[in-house]
C-alpha cells in the first residue's frame, strides 16, 4: 500500500472500540470506509455500514454482497474477536468451541469470502494479539485461537504475493478496549494500565501504508 487517500477499507468489528478507532483513522487519512457492526454504531462518517454477524454465514453472505456492490475493496481490517479466561482444564468444551469458532475459524472464512474482492496491491490487517508471542496464563484457548490465526497468515501472506496483496499481523499488547470486561467465560485477571486505542490504531494504519507484514507486541511500546 501507499497513502490511504481514496482507497477503499472494509473494517469488520467497527463498534468496538479499536475497530472504531480505526475506522477513524483511516478516515482521517481519507480512506473511504464500510463498516461491519454486528451490535453498537459504527463511527460518524463511513460511506456505508453493514450490520450482519460474521460467525454466521448469512452474516458473511451479506458482507460479501455489500462490498460485491461498490466493486471491491483495497483493505480489509480484521477487528473483530472474543476473549476467555480460565485454567485450561476449567474450561467447558463448548466454551473452548464457541472461542475457536469465532476467533480462528470465522477470520479465515472472512478472509476466504473477501479475497476475490481485494484490489491487486491492496492489504488484509488482522489483529492477532501479544498472546501469540508471550505465554500468559488462563489464557490457554485464546492462544491456540489466535496462535493458529497468526500462523495462517504467514501462509496466506506467501498465497496472496502473486497478486501484490499484502497481509499484516498486527499483535499489540493489552489495550484499553474493555474486552477482558465482556469475556465469553471466564473472568480476567488483573491486567496493568493497557495500551490507548488510538494510539495503537495509528501505529497499525502506518504499517498498513508502509507494507509492514507484522507488528509484534514491542512495537507498541515506546
Amino acid at each position: 500500500m501507499t497513502a490511504l487517500s481514496g482507497s477503499r477499507i472494509l473494517v469488520i468489528g467497527a463498534s468496538g472500540v479499536l475497530g472504531t478507532e480505526l475506522a477513524k483513522e483511516c478516515m482521517q487519512r481519507g480512506a473511504r470506509v464500510i463498516a461491519t457492526v454486528r451490535n453498537g454504531d459504527a463511527p460518524t462518517g463511513c460511506e456505508s455500514v453493514v450490520r450482519a454477524d460474521i460467525s454466521l454465514p448469512q452474516g458473511r453472505s451479506e458482507i460479501v454482497a455489500a462490498v460485491r456492490d461498490i466493486g471491491g475493496v483495497d483493505v480489509v481490517i480484521m477487528a473483530a474477536g472474543v476473549v476467555g479466561f480460565g485454567i485450561h482444564d476449567a474450561i467447558q468444551p463448548d466454551d473452548i468451541a464457541r472461542l475457536i469458532d469465532i476467533d480462528l475459524v470465522v477470520p479465515l472464512q472472512v478472509i476466504s469470502d473477501v479475497s476475490s474482492l481485494i484490489a491487486e496491491g491492496g492489504n488484509v490487517t488482522v489483529l492477532t494479539g501479544a498472546v501469540v508471542d508471550v505465554a500468559t496464563l488462563g489464557m490457554s484457548t485464546y492462544t491456540a485461537a489466535k496462535s493458529g490465526l497468526s500462523a495462517a497468515l504467514a501462509v496466506i501472506r506467501r498465497e496472496m504475493r502473486a497478486r501484490k496483496i499484502s497481509i499484516l499481523d498486527a499483535r499489540p499488547p493489552h489495550t484499553e478496549t474493555g474486552l477482558a470486561s465482556r469475556a465469553v467465560f471466564g473472568n480476567a485477571p488483573g491486567l496493568k494500565q493497557g495500551l490507548d486505542p488510538a494510539e495503537v490504531a495509528r501505529r497499525i494504519v502506518d504499517a498498513i501504508e508502509s507494507n509492514e507484514s507484522e507488528l509484534p507486541p514491542n512495537v507498541f511500546v515506546g
